[in-house]
């Protein structure tokens, strides 16, 4: 992995499902003052950034439904904005994206098309992409535009209806009960809609945040069921990532033109 390259890197992370995804989250999920702020970046175990954030525009929607536009400051491994917190009541933080990804069908496998550099490379049977120079002018190619959404929610003082905005492209979340107030003692269930029907077979893949040394590695892999919901078994109190995605594809059919990602931060009390 480490002869790619970072650029090829982190389309490769774009793609894949966890590792080193992109996240937003606040730097505390209940707050009492007039501001707080969001952290974002790229991480490859849920929250410990890595990779500074890029390629996203980011808000935060009031308890009110106003708008504030984030501008993100940025080291080089984390990204930070502040964040005027001065009505009661629940926030929503987002971060969109959209992007094109390309395929190409090599010999009966419609692979992604990659600019990697090509020494250190395993053979093309063995990957699940392929380089530039490894397209021939003849062969099938396709562009599948990406949707990516990261959201978290905080609260100062107390609960309210969340605000959001279902901006991609019609993928929307509905939530069994206050992401502020989710709790081991009952059951959290999430339901994806895709434009008016449930957003069945998408893969959503649950980790912990690891928090103390030696505290083992938490991955969940569930998928969401006929009518598109998922419930999540959360096995312990803590910060949580949840990943939803579109359903994978078999590389002997061609892309669906449009493919999903939306990246949940929470928190889960006792």
């Amino acid at each position: 992995m480490k002869k790619i390259g970072l650029i090829c890197l982190l389309s490769i992370l774009v793609v894949n499902s966890w590792a080193h995804a992109p996240f937003v989250a606040p730097s505390s999920y209940v707050v009492e003052g007039g501001n707080t702020a969001v952290l974002a970046g790229f991480a490859e175990q849920a929250f410990d950034s890595e990779v500074a954030i890029k390629g996203f525009n980011f808000k935060v929607l009031t308890p009110k439904g106003e708008t504030q536009e984030l501008t993100l400051s940025h080291s080089q491994v984390l990204s930070l904005a502040d964040v005027k917190t001065d009505q009661a009541g629940t926030y929503t933080v987002t971060g969109l994206r959209t992007g094109e990804l390309k395929y190409a069908k090599v010999g009966q496998r419609w692979l992604r098309v990659l600019d990697a550099k090509t020494e250190g490379l395993s053979p093309l049977t063995e990957r699940h992409f392929v380089t530039p120079s490894e397209v021939q002018a003849k062969s099938p190619q396709f562009t599948v535009q990406r949707f990516d959404q990261l959201l978290s929610y905080f609260s100062k003082q107390q609960q309210s209806e969340l605000k959001q905005e279902y901006t991609q492209q019609g993928l929307s979340l509905v939530f069994s009960s206050h992401p502020n107030q989710i709790s081991l003692k009952k059951p959290f269930t999430i339901k994806l809609n895709l434009g008016n029907k449930p957003a069945s077979g998408f893969q959503v893949t649950l980790e912990k945040q690891i928090t103390t040394l030696g505290e083992a590695e938490k991955v969940t892999q569930l998928q969401t069921n006929g009518s598109g919901e998922v419930t999540l078994p959360f096995p312990a109190v803590g910060q949580y990532l949840v990943t939803m995605t579109s359903p994978e594809q078999s590389e002997k059919f061609r892309p669906n033109a449009q493919t999903y990602r939306t990246i949940l931060s929470l928190y889960v009390n006792p």
